[in-house]
């Protein structure tokens, strides 16, 4: 009478066996599929940012080229008025507006999102803001910086930093991590700056990785906005003193 008693609970324990393993089997499978499917976005997300950095290159060798025959009207102008003053307010004109590309001594600042972050604490504590470049932003440009940048676009009085996500939007170009600030001046003077600056510490004290060296030469490129410089001056007005 045992026997068969015997044998059905081997059956039973044989068909929950097989559940179990076709159950281990499907959630196996299914991850594969879920990895191989991740990986197939991701190469298409980089397909996509590589194609969408081609575009931007290619527009922005458009710029150049308009602001340049701009630039050479304008010349031809002075030139035609004979006016050395006015040459000469022009090239002022031009380094402060940022129309034109600038080179000197100065420092470089990368900043770049914690490499990890404690489990209880939120997320946007570890990751770097747009009020955060500004602050930064101001810190140097008291210390007397002159022409600053950031992954390569020219900072001045009409750009904008605003945070879009995981990445930032400056003079309408979008660029994720890491930041690059690029500051001309006094090197010395720009690197006590950082290394005092309270945003800098705040920064370190969440992970945030921020390298500031100096540097003996910097290159920044001219304004990438200046084949729009229409929208930026619309309200404004020339009055009399």
């Amino acid at each position: 009478m045992k026997k068969p008693a015997s044998r059905y609970i081997l059956f039973m324990v044989f068909i929950l066996l097989g559940t179990v393993m076709a159950w281990q089997l499907k959630s196996t499978l299914n991850a594969r599929r879920a990895t191989a499917s991740g990986a197939l976005n991701s190469n298409i997300l980089k397909e996509q940012i590589t194609e969408l950095k081609r575009e931007i290159d290619g527009l922005r060798a458009a710029i150049d080229e308009n602001v340049a025959l701009q630039n050479d009207i304008i010349r031809e102008y002075i030139a035609l008025q004979n006016d050395d003053q006015m040459s000469r307010e022009w090239e002022i004109i031009k380094l402060h507006t940022g129309l034109v590309g600038v080179e000197g001594p100065g420092i470089t600042v990368t900043l770049d999102d914690a490499p990890a972050r404690e489990p209880d604490m939120p997320y946007s504590w570890f990751i770097i803001h747009d009020h955060d470049i500004r602050t930064i932003l101001n810190d140097l440009k008291k210390a007397g910086a002159q022409a600053i940048a950031i992954n390569g676009e020219r900072v001045v009085p009409m750009s904008e930093q605003i945070c879009a996500g995981p990445t930032i939007l400056i003079n309408g170009n979008r660029y994720p991590v890491p930041y690059v600030i690029e500051a001309i001046g006094d090197p010395y003077a720009l690197y006590e700056a950082m290394d005092i600056s309270y945003k800098v510490a705040e920064l370190r004290e969440f992970n945030i990785q921020v390298d500031i060296k100096k540097a003996e030469s910097i290159r920044i490129s001219k304004f990438s906005g200046t084949d729009k410089l229409d929208r930026y001056i619309s309200g404004l007005e020339v009055v009399g003193k």
